[in-house]
């Protein structure tokens, strides 16, 4: 009974400061984002936050975030808590939206890795990054773990890693040269053990940039020259896809298991609604000389694509799109973040949830 009143009266809360004007109704239907790059002239990494469905953006976390080093992927659990990995072993993470952010202690032998990539499946933290890395938390970021990956991993930079569930989890990369650039890892035992994936047609000859999933059997595998690689049957199979082009698939989400958005280079849009069988590309907005890297979407209609330079001078940029990706709108240019843009992060609003 006491919860039931409870939630009734957080339910006349928001009812009354929606009547108020406090909360307008676009951000009660809205989203957060967060987007984050390398560091700015201060030296701090750049973290940009919208809180209007990336309508306008403000920079957290200068307080906290130490100099010289960047932030490449940030996750967002919900509009309250989200994490960010960086350079330099930085791992930083909010619980109230970013009014405050804090620095993550990790053990020392992790203090000089650069982290590429995070994925959270609730308790659990996986990060992935330099030197055939691979780290995770099972018990929400207080004790971690360094997976004991197969031999010669320790030659890619695993730049995309996914948790499925508890057990389930890949983990892909690339090097700069050599026969295979490539890396396909996957652990069904929450990281105790972990098998190297071979894919068909050589494609592992091509380096990954990342890997997402819908659930257990529906996974994609993406990255250099428009390669990509997708299983419907937890990778019984795998069907090998691309070319499309000679641009890197740099970030791609999964809408359902059929529906992808992907970001390329130099402005490339793409999207399918076949599994990757037949895909369209999207009008880009802004200036072409820049690496679109990476997206993030809240439904069909509405997403986020954060991407910066492809050379100099340097510049960030995020797009934003209402329609499906019939069109595309620059949100944020150059003229507001001189450095490039790395990776968003979407939560819908959900004023009736409490704090963390």
């Amino acid at each position: 009974m006491k919860k039931l009143c409870v939630i009734g009266v957080v339910f006349a809360l928001v009812i009354a400061l929606l009547n108020s004007g406090c909360i307008p109704l676009e951000k009660l239907y809205g989203y957060s984002a967060w987007v984050v790059g390398d560091a700015a002239k201060d030296g701090k990494a750049m973290i940009l936050y919208s809180d209007d469905s990336g309508g306008s953006w403000s920079r957290q976390g200068t307080d906290v975030l130490p100099e010289g080093d960047y932030l490449s992927d940030v996750y967002a659990v919900s509009m309250y808590e989200v994490w960010a990995v960086g350079s330099g072993g930085l791992l930083i993470k909010t619980t109230n939206g970013g009014k405050n952010w804090k620095v993550v202690d990790l053990p020392d032998e992790l203090k000089a890795v650069d982290f590429a990539h995070i994925s959270i499946f609730d308790s659990d933290i996986w990060l992935s990054g330099d030197k055939g890395l691979v780290v995770f938390s099972k018990d929400g970021g207080k004790g971690w773990t360094v997976a004991d990956l197969p031999e010669g991993s320790q030659e890619y930079l695993l730049q995309g890693i996914h948790a499925i569930n508890h057990n389930l989890v890949y983990a892909v990369g690339n090097k700069s040269a050599g026969a295979e650039n490539g890396i396909v890892l996957r652990t069904e035992d929450s990281g105790l053990t972990w098998d190297r994936i071979v894919l068909p047609n050589d494609y592992n000859e091509n380096g990954w940039i990342g890997v997402k999933a819908t659930d257990e059997n529906h996974v994609i595998i993406f990255g250099g020259k428009g390669h990509y690689a997708v299983t419907a049957n937890g990778g019984k199979q795998w069907v090998a896809g691309g070319p499309l082009f000679w641009k890197d698939l740099n970030s791609l989400v999964m809408l359902d298991e059929r529906t992808y958005w992907a970001a390329c280079d130099f402005d490339t849009i793409i999207f399918t609604r076949d599994s990757g069988i037949s895909w369209e590309e999207q009008p880009p907005a802004g200036m072409s000389n820049s690496f679109l890297l990476g997206i993030a979407a809240l439904d069909r209609n509405h997403a986020l694509i954060a991407g910066g330079s492809a050379g100099y001078p340097q510049f960030g940029k995020i797009l934003r799109t209402v329609n499906g990706g019939q069109s595309w709108e620059v949100v944020l240019d150059g003229d507001e973040c001189d450095v490039p843009l790395w990776h968003v992060a979407i939560a819908k609003h959900n004023y009736m949830a409490p704090l963390p």
